[in-house]
C-alpha cells in the first residue's frame, strides 16, 4: 500500500517563523502550500525551499488574508494541488502600536488578519481532516495572547481572541481526532521584532518555533497540548 502524502499549509511563509516551519515541514516529506502577502519575496522563498528539498512539492499563493475574496481563492487552489492536508499553520499576522487611540480602521485589520483569516482557513482545510479522522492546526499567537500591554491593545485583543479560539476548537474537534495548539512566543528574531527592548542574541530563534512544532507533531494521539508559551 502506498504510503499516505503529507500535506501542510503555512500561512506568512515567505520570511521568519513561517518560513522556518515550513522549511523543517519540507525537511520532514510535507508538500507545502505556501502563503504570504508579497508575491515576489513568497515565490523566492518556495524556490529557496524546493531547491533545499527536491523530493517534495511546493506550491504558492500570493494573497492579502484581510481579504475573504483572496484568501478563499488561495486557498480553494492549495487545497486543490496538495489533494489532502493534515497539517495547517496559521503564522501570517501583523504588528500595530495602539489601544484606545487606534482608529477603528486599523484595529479591523488586525482582527482580519490575525484571527479572521485563521478561522477561515481553519473552516477550509477540517472537511477534508474531519474525514481523514486526523489533523494538526498550529494558530501561531503571541505572548500578547495570554498577557495584556498597554502600548499594544488592539495586537493583544487579536491575539487573545486567536487563542481562546484555539482551545474551543482543539475541545471541539479531538472526537475527530485533529489537535490544535496555539503557540505563544515572546520576542522572536524576525522583522517585525526590530524594535524589541530585548537584544538579538537573547531573542527566540524562528527555529525554536520550528522545532516546537516538530515536537508536538510527534506526541502520540492521546497527547494535546492547547497551548505553549515561550519566553526569552
Amino acid at each position: 500500500m502506498a504510503a499516505k502524502k503529507l500535506g501542510a499549509i503555512v500561512t506568512g511563509a515567505s520570511r521568519g517563523i513561517g518560513n522556518a516551519i515550513a522549511n523543517d515541514l519540507a525537511a520532514q516529506g510535507y508538500s507545502l502550500g505556501l502563503i504570504a502577502r508579497v508575491e515576489e519575496d513568497l515565490r523566492a522563498a518556495a524556490r529557496k525551499i524546493q531547491l533545499s528539498h527536491p523530493g517534495i512539492s511546493v506550491y504558492a499563493m500570493a494573497c492579502d488574508l484581510a481579504s475573504e475574496q483572496e484568501t478563499e481563492k488561495a486557498v480553494t487552489t492549495l487545497l486543490d494541488q496538495l489533494g489532502s492536508v493534515s497539517v495547517l499553520v496559521n503564522n501570517a499576522g501583523e504588528y500595530l502600536q495602539g489601544t484606545s487611540t487606534m482608529e477603528p480602521e486599523r484595529l479591523r485589520r488586525l482582527l482580519e488578519v490575525n484571527f479572521v483569516a485563521a478561522c477561515r482557513l481553519v473552516q477550509a482545510v477540517l472537511p477534508k481532516m474531519k474525514e481523514g479522522k486526523s489533523g494538526y492546526i498550529f494558530n501561531i499567537a503571541s505572548i500578547c495572547g495570554v498577557e495584556a500591554y498597554p502600548e499594544v491593545g488592539g495586537y493583544c485583543a487579536s491575539k487573545f481572541a486567536l487563542v481562546g479560539y484555539s482551545e474551543a476548537l482543539d475541545q471541539e474537534l479531538a472526537n475527530y481526532g485533529i489537535k490544535v495548539t496555539a503557540i505563544c512566543p515572546s520576542w522572536v528574531t524576525t522583522r517585525m521584532s526590530s524594535r524589541s527592548p530585548v537584544p538579538p542574541e537573547l531573542r527566540i530563534q524562528p527555529e525554536d518555533m520550528a522545532s516546537t512544532v516538530r515536537y508536538l507533531l510527534s506526541l502520540t494521539p492521546a497527547a494535546r497540548v492547547r497551548q505553549v508559551v515561550v519566553h526569552c
